[in-house]
């Protein structure tokens, strides 16, 4: 399985939908990989528990979709805005080699329709599919592919709109100018119906502002658009998120590296996950006509591990964007996702804001105004308001704790070798969150966890910051007694830590790691504000502890606190 499709929720039955894309066969040469897309469903009350349904919800089938059904989005109304009644939208295929290197061929990616009756059991494709047949003429694309649509008031204000609209976006690239989205209207008394508006994004090829931002690619897929906004001061801001293909690595020895490593024969495909923030204003025309386009001001990478292919929706209930993303199999040899019989999952749902901090005077390091990933307001002659992006677990994950074994360290604590700061997780299935406070004479801080009885730091599992590069890490352990081929090179991500004026003086921002591993997951929120997904494989099945320290000359850094819940299950049942 791969890209997560069509997440919402239907008031009517009150059950929240996931969709994602799925080979639900072998290949003719007997591998398990990327082959005849269908599309998967479950189904939840609580986002947690899911019935996954036994056959697929849409599959591959007439001219338009036959060599498969790639990603897209769920609208619950019906296709004239019945109630009771839920609509997919999705990219039919008639080429087997898509690829933003190839040239494009027009009709063989198309945009289709399928409406459920049921309540999301059963679903009928649109008879007059496909409903789109190409990109808008005259222009020369790399890809049009992954529709995604949603209610946007910014933009109904931008075009002078009174009554609230619909609008698509179409992700792909201009040939020879950089990747984009393609803006559309979508009448949401008839969802057939697409109006184009523009090239929503002038995106330069591989634009990087920094190594805070990332490399935003040649082409992208999977684009999401929404504003968010701040509980804290009630500010706005317009956000895309987008998976970049051609993308090149932010660091010459991360994992993205194409050169081989001793530990690492296979490389991971040249893409990242980005998001962007910008200004919605209209360009003006010869003819007097207005093209909506969105400026990119500041943005960063969405994740800095295996996550790709992000799909989000606005939840009615918590009214929070939540977000799901394709953990990948990259870093596995075929032969061992072909003996452990699945490849792929989906992500840990994510809540997405706008994460506002005031009263900021600096970073570790680097110059406020360097660091691109956020917007920097001034607010005094020295301090200043930040904004970016931010990503942290979905509160709905807290019922996973229900029935585990809770574990807790008090701090302050110190961190040195001779301070008993271990907890006692037994298991690959756990959620933990820590807090740490972090001297100026720190060179490392993290936690280890370990994989085996001896505690080897080497066959541990690593996540820790270096105040003086800025940077947050995850070393992976040492996998060559399963299979050299695997690849466990480290993680990496650009990561500073803000000092804020308050009254009583001036203070630095705690450290705060909040992290889920499943198995072979781990997935880790840093701060809220930064991510990194990876994939890790112990030679043993359990955990022998997770152990929190720090390299400090002054020993003056400590643990503030730390809380894990061990033994996470959520019941998975299959209809």
């Amino acid at each position: 399985m791969n890209d997560p499709c069509g997440p919402g929720y239907d008031p009517a039955t009150g059950l929240y939908h996931i969709f994602f894309q799925w080979n639900p066969k072998r290949n003719e040469d007997g591998t398990i990989a990327w082959g005849s897309i269908h599309w998967g469903h479950a189904s939840s009350k609580d986002m947690v528990h899911w019935t996954v349904s036994g056959v697929a919800a849409i599959k591959p089938a007439p001219w338009y979709d036959h060599l498969g059904c790639f990603t897209g989005c769920l609208i619950p109304r019906g296709l004239n805005g019945q109630q009771q009644q839920l609509t997919l939208i999705y990219t039919g295929v008639t080429k087997p080699s898509l690829h933003y290197t190839l040239p494009y061929i027009r009709q063989t990616e198309t945009l289709a329709v399928a409406r459920s009756i049921d309540g999301g059991r059963t679903w009928t494709k649109q008879r007059d599919n496909p409903i789109l047949l190409e990109p808008p003429a005259g222009l020369s694309v790399t890809g049009w592919r992954d529709p995604f649509v949603a209610s946007w008031p910014a933009m109904d204000s931008l075009l002078g709109v009174t009554e609230p609209s619909l609008y698509g976006v179409i992700s792909g690239g201009i040939r020879d100018k950089g990747p984009t989205l393609f803006l559309y209207a979508v009448n949401p008394k008839d969802l057939t119906k697409w109006r184009y508006l523009s090239t929503f994004v002038d995106m330069s090829l591989s634009y990087r502002p920094s190594v805070w931002s990332g490399d935003m690619g040649v082409n992208w897929e999977c684009g999401n658009f929404v504003t968010l906004t701040s509980d804290v001061d009630g500010s706005s801001r317009h956000f895309i998120i987008v998976g970049s293909e051609g993308s090149k690595p932010p660091y010459a020895d991360s994992t993205f590296t194409q050169y081989p490593q001793p530990k690492a024969k296979s490389s991971r495909p040249e893409r990242s996950l980005q998001w962007m923030s910008g200004k919605l204003h209209g360009d003006i025309s010869v003819t007097g006509s207005m093209s909506p386009k969105m400026s990119y001001d500041f943005g960063g990478q969405f994740d800095h591990g295996v996550l790709y292919a992000v799909n989000s929706f606005h939840n009615p209930l918590s009214t929070k964007q939540i977000a799901w993303g394709w953990i990948t199999e990259d870093d596995l040899p075929q032969k061992l996702v072909d003996r452990q019989g699945w490849s792929g999952m989906l992500s840990i749902p994510r809540e997405l804001s706008l994460l506002v901090l005031q009263n900021v005077t600096g970073t570790l390091k680097t110059k406020l105004k360097e660091v691109t990933s956020i917007e920097v307001e001034q607010d005094s002659t020295d301090t200043f308001t930040i904004r970016t992006l931010g990503i942290k677990p979905a509160e709905s994950l807290q019922s996973l704790r229900q029935g585990t074994r809770e574990l807790a360290l008090s701090g302050p604590r110190g961190l040195n070798q001779s301070d008993n700061c271990l907890v006692d997780v037994q298991t690959h299935r756990f959620e933990l969150k820590a807090s740490f406070s972090v001297s100026n004479s720190c060179s490392n801080i993290g936690i280890s966890i370990f994989h085996t009885e001896d505690l080897d730091v080497k066959l541990a599992t690593t996540i820790m910051l270096k105040p003086g590069t800025e940077t947050l890490t995850v070393r992976r352990p040492d996998s060559t007694a399963v299979d050299q081929a695997i690849n466990t090179l480290d993680e990496c991500a650009s990561f500073t830590l803000f000092s804020f004026k308050r009254s009583t003086g001036y203070e630095r921002e705690e450290f705060e790691i909040h992290a889920f591993f499943d198995e072979s997951v781990l997935e880790v929120f840093a701060n809220g504000r930064t991510t990194i997904s990876t994939r890790v494989y112990p030679a043993s099945r359990r955990c022998w502890g997770i152990r929190f320290w720090a390299e400090d000359s002054s020993q003056e850094s400590r643990l503030l606190s730390a809380r894990a819940w061990d033994e996470l299950r959520a019941d998975t049942t299959v209809s």
